[in-house]
């Protein structure tokens, strides 16, 4: 009995210890109040029994409880622990999403990020993108997070210490606030206050392979505003460099040997006819006309199937292979090698496909009919066969756009002309003879898909519908090209082009400006103010009511000639 009171008292001696105890502990440490009972035990204190149950009997459970239950308690907390953790990182991750989205910054245009908690400290890691300096990252989260130099022709000031290893790069970033002063301009280590919640950044190369880098930032603590803001400016910069190419880069002289110049694919690839677009200089696009998802107005789900099904594929191939690996018995790529575009023209496929390949980086093969058919005998068959051996050399990839495939591409029957036939067995054949590393994609458009080869249509792992817009899609492209308009003359402007694309919307608004512009140089236009040198609403409607009879006559004929083909054909018969 008298070794349990000399315990008892020992263990009270240590609950106020505990209790005194500061410590910076996150949701996911145990509550600093509860002492860990493990390796508590003493034998220095000598007092007799009665004393014990007078002043300490109320702690004896607290005895018991340690003697008998430490490994429930600490596996009580392990499990509280867990949890804490992973709450935590899903909050952090959910912040930086919000603040991304608020920013207008879309899914798939900035790299894939993973947010973990490490005890009281939260990671941010992603992989840089190859046309992405290090520097530039670092540069632009000092810019946010040091402390504004005016005194020193702009710019920010932040301490920044680096060590080298063979694992990583680390750096550690400390704000100037947190420095002595100083005089003179000598200045060590000892004169750095010592804090936990400088902000570490670990830079990991690979030392096999050609694997890309990956950036780790480490901070103590929860992120302050200002930090989320850095951090989501500096996924914006890596993002945007994602859409940077790096095709014409010149290779080491060794391998030019072995491969084909980049710069003659490209000529041949001119030569044949073929448009590129996504090299240095996207043909017809301005400085400031860069396409993106913000130029198709409406079709998000569209977009959505698109980025998860394409854009993210070329980002990141290594998490599709990953599961590839882990669930097959045999590896074989789930990356799409084909996908389809069908709906009725002018409804964003062409568009979108130049967004893909603007967004991953890599150059769009334009290929139209007159560029591959030839009215010699099997060389139209060996043009497309070019085409695909020529994308093949490019380093980064491409992606090889067949606009309306329905022309050299129907389904085989006896009326079928036996150079088309040839052509659709060297499409069917280059799409299957794909190597599964090669980052070339075919992007296929129609707006007849009943009148594809059912052997070509199964060669698609996708296809994405493009159909007319709806109300809110058509006041939505409305509003892009009538933003003087108030949201209910939209609304007006949308009823009175239904069953009209997107480009039938365009041309709607551009005729109605030219009208206008023709009617302000013939005086025709009262001038009471800045807003009469824009066209009213009266003017759109009237264009689109003109374009509405147009198409109608244009559907009316098209649908005699099907008749009057039909019937040729049953007298024939």
């Amino acid at each position: 009995m008298e070794r349990l009171a000399r315990s008892a008292r020992t263990w009270r001696w240590h609950w106020r210890s505990f209790s005194s105890f500061q410590t910076l502990a996150s949701r996911s440490s145990p509550p600093s109040s509860f002492p860990k009972f493990a390796s508590s035990w003493s034998t220095s204190s000598s007092v007799s029994s009665s004393r014990v149950l007078r002043e300490d009997y109320s702690l004896l459970p607290v005895v018991l409880a340690g003697i008998f239950g430490t490994g429930f308690v600490e596996a009580a907390y392990a499990d509280n622990g867990a949890v804490d953790v992973q709450e935590s990182a899903k909050k952090e991750r959910e912040r930086i999403e919000e603040l991304l989205r608020s920013r207008g910054i879309r899914y798939g245009s900035y790299p894939r990020f993973t947010v973990s908690v490490k005890g009281q400290k939260v990671s941010i890691k992603f992989q840089i993108p190859p046309n992405c300096e290090v520097s530039q990252l670092i540069a632009n989260l000092t810019a946010h997070l040091g402390t504004k130099a005016e005194g020193h022709g702009g710019g920010s000031d932040m301490l920044l210490r680096a060590w080298d290893s063979t694992v990583a790069w680390q750096l550690t970033l400390t704000h100037p606030s947190k420095l002595k002063h100083i005089q003179g301009n000598n200045l060590s280590s000892t004169d750095i206050i010592a804090d936990d919640r400088d902000l570490c950044i670990l830079i990991f190369h690979s030392l096999i392979g050609s694997d890309k880098a990956e950036i780790e930032f480490i901070k103590q603590g929860d992120l302050s505003p200002e930090e989320l803001d850095a951090f989501v400016s500096v996924l914006q910069l890596a993002g945007n460099k994602l859409g940077q190419r790096n095709t014409l880069e010149r290779k080491p002289r060794e391998e030019t040997e072995k491969v084909p110049s980049v710069d003659k694919s490209i000529s041949d690839l001119e030569g044949m006819g073929v448009r590129i677009y996504g090299l240095d200089e996207p043909v017809g696009i301005s400085n400031d006309g860069e396409i993106s998802w913000d130029n198709i107005a409406g079709y998000e789900h569209q977009k959505r199937v698109v980025e998860d099904t394409i854009l993210l594929a070329l980002h990141s191939p290594e998490v599709y292979d990953d599961i590839a690996r882990g669930t097959r018995h045999k590896f074989e790529s789930n990356r799409p090698r084909a996908v389809l575009f069908e709906g009725p023209p002018g409804t964003g496929k062409t568009s979108c496909a130049r967004v893909i390949a603007n967004q991953a980086g890599v150059p769009l093969l334009y290929v139209p009919l007159e560029a591959i058919m030839s009215e010699f005998y099997g060389k139209s068959e060996r043009l497309l066969g070019k085409v695909f051996s020529l994308a093949n050399t490019l380093p980064n990839g491409a992606i090889i756009f067949l606009d309306e495939i329905d022309s050299f591409a129907a389904a085989r029957d006896n009326e079928m002309h036996e150079a088309t036939r040839r052509i659709l067995s060297v499409l069917l054949r280059q799409i299957d003879g794909f190597e599964q590393d090669k980052k070339v994609v075919v992007i296929a458009a129609t707006n007849r898909k009943e009148d594809l080869d059912p052997a070509l249509i199964s060669r698609f792992d996708s296809m994405i519908a493009f159909g007319l817009p709806d109300h809110q899609n058509r006041q939505e492209i409305a509003s892009k090209y009538a933003k003087h308009l108030s949201k209910p003359e939209l609304d007006e402007l949308a009823r009175v082009t239904e069953d009209m694309s997107g480009r039938d919307i365009r041309d709607v608004c551009q005729q109605a400006e030219r009208s206008w512009a023709s009617k302000i140089i013939r005086g025709q236009v009262p001038k009471e103010g800045e807003k009469a040198q824009l066209p009213p609403l009266q003017e759109y409607i009237e264009c689109a009511t003109s374009r509405q009879e147009a198409l109608h006559s244009a559907a009316a004929n098209r649908k005699f000639a099907g008749s009057f083909r039909r019937r040729n054909r049953i007298s024939s018969d």
